[in-house]
């Protein structure tokens, strides 16, 4: 028996070219496998970098902790780091609004609170701020300067600055300062919205237990209890529903990359093992028993497997290299902790795993087939190939061309080839449908930065003129610079088109006989200007956007859904051509619904019945006002200070200054960290999708060398082999295209309507992309065959059909 054992090594050296197109679709499998979940675990070490700047380390916060309560859960050893924050509500120093609180300071690096000049606020009547409200057309203070302080208690008092801490992007967008008191000064002050007690615990914690346990050993009620739940989700161990949905179609996605990888090892190794029935079949001439043939041939995907291993190790990982580096280099101040060489043991055993059970399962039949496979029909090579003893012309070959039937009927005789190619690129599409669901969920959920998002924004109560708007639009820096004019009005349609989630929250409709409504509060109505109109095109669902045609038919522009506090509602269902009546100073005028908008990129500072954009003529003529309430900048630099001080010395103590340089960055950064996994999730299964086509093709060509002599050798032309070959492979292909391109747009509903309903995520059908599947396809499939067919017409017809 060991002899014929010890034939694996050798046989797989006399058959280098079989063996290494084995070994690539193994190697493939292993990198598609490796990278995936390579990725996935360097990106969950990314996002939770990110989530922890945007939300805070911390797992548990509970409400108005007592003392006893804090010393309990600050001395569980499952606790790593603890502390108070106390919310102080809303105050003014020095007659500028501001937001108030406290932090201990042992906890202050947890929440991203870093002390940057100065020191942290220890005594009663010490403060920290921020830094870019220090500066000079802001506060204008510096360590040690005096500011009065007025709470919303409308007590008052006087405080020292002995610190100055990093930006918040959100505090220093809104305009806000945020001010940190001692913790004991804070204790004195008898306003404030919340005292919450944050909880870090340490790593490999069942989170969601040990909370159940907290709440049972304290008797906390479920309404004094808070989790963060971004950073649960990270870390996998969030119960939220929106996180559930998220971690399903993880897993979902997940199981599809393991099938595929499972099927490429299959279908190739199976044609590989197959292809050599004969040569196991005269082995079994010379004495070699089914026992030994088995064996052989699973020795044989055992050697295959420890040589594909470690490259396809090599090419996953690389992937996951890439993806590192970009976002490592491009924010260093976040992820420069991050290794650049990340390792990924979890992509790496499930790479190693899988690979060694597919192979197993792979060789089983072929073994199983080669063993059975009796001495005279491997001498004879009966098994090779098969002459037709039917007389009847075929059905294909009365309305096709005779090499083009063949190839058909070549693809469709072998109905488990046919079944094993198809679904090895059905599963590519499918994985690459589903994920692009994740592209989809990106977009519609991270609030990245759009073309419409300003650098700078001003905003007054008062208004801004026309003269200010051309003074700032000349200042050298500035790019873009575009202006709003906002109100609100009485606006009223058929009562009809209000949704019954609006009838829930006003509580009563008041009808007119006319099939009018009293209307129950206000509509926001707000000028777009040619530029704001054009950006607004991506967010258009029905419609169109055109100044002119809206001022001369007296148009506006209907709003789906609007925030009401932090959520998004959808109010009123307006359709195209409906009639919207407004109260002006003039009477009522009639505006005709002109488009329908999904959402805006901003929120009225009050509940309104909904919302209408409108042109600026229209504005005026509707609203009696021609005053801008907000002017929004793009500079063509972001870092140009120089730009910004012209700015901001341009406009007086009325207007609201609002630098949202800093948390649009922040925006771009969680935008790039999610993107850069999930377009490398989307190229690496496209990649390794087609160079699976092609090797699968390849070998599939190589299994029918004699079979193609054969058919030269009775006349086929060179170019009918070559129509023959591509129509083969064009059944395999088209096949798969129609069976993936339906799974997968069948599979990407189901996940968006499940699973991302709570993200409002849009879902169109994938006409471009499944265009794109086709066209690429079939690129893919043509190039496959030019190297084997070049490679079998260079053999003269008698060394082909005596090959072995």
């Amino acid at each position: 028996m060991k002899n014929y054992l010890a034939l694996a090594p050798q046989y797989l050296s006399a058959h280098k070219k079989k063996t290494r197109l084995a070994m690539i679709s193994v190697a493939l499998s292993v990198a598609l496998i490796t990278g995936i979940f390579s990725m996935l675990d360097v990106f969950l070490q990314f996002e939770k970098l990110q989530v922890i700047h945007d939300y805070g380390n911390y797992h548990l916060a509970i409400i108005d902790a007592s003392e006893e309560e804090m010393s309990v859960i600050r001395n569980r050893i499952d606790v790593r780091n603890s502390g108070r924050w106390k919310d102080l509500g809303d105050g003014n120093i020095n007659e500028i609004p501001c937001k108030l609180g406290a932090l201990d300071e042992a906890f202050a690096e947890n929440m991203n609170v870093k002390v940057i000049q100065g020191k942290y606020p220890i005594a009663n009547n010490e403060i920290m701020l921020e830094q870019w409200a220090t500066e000079k057309l802001y506060l204008n203070v510096n360590i040690g300067d005096r500011v009065k302080i007025s709470f919303a208690d409308n007590n008052q008092g006087e405080f020292i600055v002995s610190g100055i801490y990093n930006d918040l992007g959100n505090m220093k967008a809104a305009g806000v300062p945020g001010v940190f008191l001692s913790m004991s000064g804070a204790s004195e002050i008898t306003s404030g919205k919340m005292n919450l007690y944050l909880v870090e615990f340490k790593e490999k914690v069942n989170i969601n237990q040990v909370v159940s346990d907290i709440k049972r050993v304290l008797n906390i009620a479920d309404d004094r209890v808070e989790l963060n739940n971004h950073l649960l989700a990270v870390i996998g161990q969030s119960t939220h529903k929106a996180a559930v949905g998220l971690y399903t179609i993880g897993a979902i996605l997940f199981c599809i990359v393991l099938v595929a990888g499972v099927v490429m090892i299959y279908n190739t190794f199976n044609i590989s093992v197959m292809d050599r029935v004969r040569q196991f079949g005269l082995l079994r001439c010379v004495g070699a028993s089914q026992s030994q043939i088995k064996k052989l041939v699973k020795r044989e995907g055992l050697i295959i497997t420890l040589r594909a291993i470690p490259l396809g190790i090599l090419a996953g990982m690389l992937m996951t290299f890439i993806c590192s580096a970009i976002l490592k280099y491009y924010n260093n101040t976040l992820f420069g902790e991050i290794p650049l060489f990340s390792i990924s043991i979890t992509g790496i055993s499930s790479g190693i795993v899988i690979a060694f059970l597919t192979v197993f399962m792979a060789s089983l039949l072929p073994a199983q087939k080669a063993a059975r496979v009796s001495p005279v029909n491997a001498v004879m090579g009966s098994n090779h190939i098969k002459i037709s003893k039917r007389k009847k012309k075929g059905f294909l070959t009365k309305i096709l061309h005779a090499e083009i039937a063949m190839g058909i009927n070549n693809a469709i005789m072998k109905k488990k080839t046919l079944f094993l190619m198809s679904s090895s690129i059905a599963l590519s599409i499918i994985m690459f449908l589903g994920f692009n669901v994740l592209i989809d969920f990106m977009y519609a959920s991270l609030k990245t930065t759009k073309p419409y998002t300003p650098d700078i924004s001003m905003t007054s109560e008062q208004g801004l003129n026309d003269e200010l708007y051309q003074k700032l639009s000349e200042i050298d820096g500035v790019e873009i610079i575009y202006g709003r004019m906002l109100g609100y009005v009485d606006a009223t349609f058929n009562a009809s088109r209000l949704t019954d989630t609006y009838k829930d929250i006003v509580k009563g409709i008041t009808l007119k006989d006319n099939g009018l409504f009293m209307p129950p509060e206000k509509s926001w109505l707000i000028s777009y200007d040619k530029n704001q109109l054009n950006w607004a095109k991506e967010d258009l669902m029905a419609g169109e956007l055109s100044e002119d045609k809206m001022n001369e038919q007296n148009g506006v522009i209907a709003v789906a859904r609007n925030l009401r506090g932090s959520v998004s509602t959808e109010t009123a269902n307006l359709q195209l051509g409906d009639k919207v009546y407004v109260k002006t100073p003039g009477g009522t005028k009639e505006l005709t619904v002109m488009g329908i908008l999904r959402s805006l990129p901003f929120s009225s500072a009050e509940p309104t019945l909904t919302a209408f954009i409108t042109t600026e003529a229209l504005f005026t003529d509707i609203a009696g006002e021609s005053k801008y309430k907000a002017i929004d900048i793009q500079l063509k630099n972001k870092k140009d200070e120089r730009a910004v001080e012209a700015i901001k010395s341009s406009v007086d103590d009325t207007v609201t200054f609002l630098d949202q340089r800093q948390k649009n960055a922040e925006m771009n950064q969680i935008f790039l960290t999610m993107a850069v996994f999930v377009y490398g999730f989307v190229a690496v299964i496209t990649l390794i999708s087609f160079l699976n086509i092609i090797n699968t093709m390849n070998t599939s060509i190589a299994s029918k060398t004699r079979y193609l002599g054969v058919m030269r050798a009775v006349g086929m032309s060179g170019a009918q082999l070559n129509k023959m070959v591509l129509v083969e492979a064009a059944t395999y292909s088209l096949t798969g295209c129609l069976v993936g391109c339906t799974l997968g747009v069948i599979l990407q509903g189901v996940l968006i309507a499940n699973y991302l309903s709570n993200f409002h995520v849009p879902w169109e059908f994938p006409l471009v992309q499944i265009i794109l599947i086709l066209i690429l396809t079939v690129l893919v499939i043509m190039f496959s065959v030019i190297s084997p067919l070049k490679r079998i017409k260079s053999k003269g017809i008698s060394e082909v059909v005596n090959s072995l």
